[in-house]
């Protein structure tokens, strides 16, 4: 429909063009070859009026010259009021004046448009001697009768370009819009549930580079569901086993099966760290719950970096020494990080947790900070086998594990790098990873950062 109003419009807008140019070129080349023959009967009238005494003979001249021309000639006085005419007419007054101005010669030229049959008159009016004027009217129904002709044909031709328009433009419409029929379909298949559905990258360059975009969505979509599924088995795998876990030695100490005293503590203790395992998973649960639903505030203060050591050892410090592993903390530094202090403790613990989580027993994890430009660093780096460069930017995303042998029994959920990533970013900074100087991975925590003038320096390490 647009293709064929857009043809139509252009074949109106050309028509007219032609309709009005080609008027006025027609009424102008009929005055051009009517003025030199107006203004020679003039002149033929003078010689007639001093030389031929015959009245009759001047009138039938008059008759005869009309007729060459074709067209009706008038004498008129100054004031246009007709002296006398070549056929029997009930014009008597011609206005000359209204002709417009004349040209050097002081002949004038126009047209005039009637209410009667004759309809629009071409007049051209050359002086005489004796302040007479010569005028020559002539009846434009030539060429009204060729411009009702041309209107016919160009209506034809209007017609005939809306219905090839019509046809040409379903053609067109159906051929453009085939790929997005089909990307239509390929989404209501994902909405079905047939997640990474693809579509060929066919059409124009927007339609092929939405396809392209449709095509990356749909593999994320599929990547993001079955990370989800992955996710969620590892979930109830992780609640399973501690409750079993508590179940079981709650019953034992109810039924007197562990009477020992150190039995008693030692399964009081395994309930223990059961409990702190579902604690660990519920909050991280409820910190992405409440990032999904923008319910996180964000403080922006110096934030006190021994404090921050302190909570890391706190954290850490226990369970990297059961594992074997050297955990050392220094985040001194000439400057302190403008951030939220509990957003960056955990933002900094979920970097320190999978820090100390893979790497086998002997390695080496250290925590320090940097001052680079105007920002604060925080370091993590590791001794352990390090991070592939193609894996780096997947590692942020949700539920993603390198290693899909690692459960969340021994690394976690796939949430935290997530998680710190998004925490850090509301405090204005950033989180990336690179290969460490100990030979494993490092990651690293830019924030803004302010000159402190005072501060404890604290070298301690775990």
């Amino acid at each position: 429909m647009y293709f064929g109003g857009t043809v139509t419009l252009a074949l109106v807008a050309a028509f007219a063009v032609f309709w009005f140019s080609w008027s006025a070129y027609a009424v102008a080349q009929r005055t051009d070859d009517l003025t030199p023959r107006v203004v020679a009967l003039a002149r033929a009238q003078d010689i007639a009026t001093v030389g031929l005494g015959a009245a009759a003979l001047r009138e039938r001249l008059f008759r005869v010259e009309a007729r060459l021309i074709g067209a009706q000639l008038f004498v008129v006085d100054e004031a246009g009021v007709v002296l006398r005419s070549s056929a029997d007419t009930s014009l008597t007054v011609l206005p000359v004046g209204r002709l417009g101005e004349p040209d050097a010669g002081g002949v004038r030229a126009g047209s005039l448009s009637t209410a009667g049959a004759a309809g629009t008159l071409l007049l051209v009016a050359a002086p005489m001697d004796g302040g007479e004027t010569l005028v020559a009217v002539q009846a434009l129904k030539e060429v009204r009768d060729a411009q009702r002709g041309i209107l016919t044909v160009a209506f034809a031709t209007v017609l005939a370009g809306i219905a090839v328009a019509w046809v040409a433009g379903g053609l067109l419409a159906r051929r453009l819009t085939a790929p997005l029929r089909r990307l239509e379909a390929a989404a209501e298949r994902v909405a079905a549930g047939e997640w990474g559905a693809q579509v060929a990258e066919e059409g124009d360059a927007e339609t092929a580079s939405l396809a392209r975009s449709f095509n990356h969505m749909s593999t994320r979509v599929a990547a993001a569901y079955e990370a989800q599924k992955d996710f969620i088995g590892d979930v109830s795998h992780e609640i399973r086993t501690p409750l079993t876990s508590i179940r079981g030695f709650t019953e034992a100490l109810l039924d007197g099966t562990v009477a020992d005293p150190a039995q008693r503590e030692r399964a009081l203790g395994a309930i223990k760290e059961e409990s702190i395992r579902l604690t660990e998973m519920a909050q991280t649960l409820l910190a992405l719950a409440e990032l999904d639903a923008g319910a996180v505030e964000i403080q922006s203060t110096p934030v006190d970096v021994d404090q921050v050591a302190d909570a890391l050892r706190g954290r850490f410090g226990a369970a990297a020494e059961a594992r074997g592993i050297h955990l050392s903390i220094d985040l001194a530094s000439p400057v302190a990080p403008v951030a939220d202090s509990d957003r960056l403790i955990q933002a900094a613990s979920a970097l320190v947790a999978n820090a100390v989580a893979y790497p086998p027993p002997g390695s080496e994890v250290r925590v320090h900070a940097s001052v680079e430009g105007g920002s604060w660093l925080l370091l993590v780096d590791d001794s352990g086998p390090g991070i592939p460069r193609a894996d780096r930017e997947r590692l942020f995303e949700r539920f993603a594990r390198l290693d899909s042998s690692r459960s969340s029994a021994s690394g976690g959920t796939g949430l935290g790098l997530s998680i710190c990533r998004r925490l850090v970013a509301l405090m204005g900074g950033s989180v990336g990873v690179s290969d460490s100087p100990s030979g494993g991975a490092r990651f690293t925590i830019e924030l803004p950062s302010v000159r402190v003038t005072q501060r404890k320096l604290n070298t301690e390490s775990t």
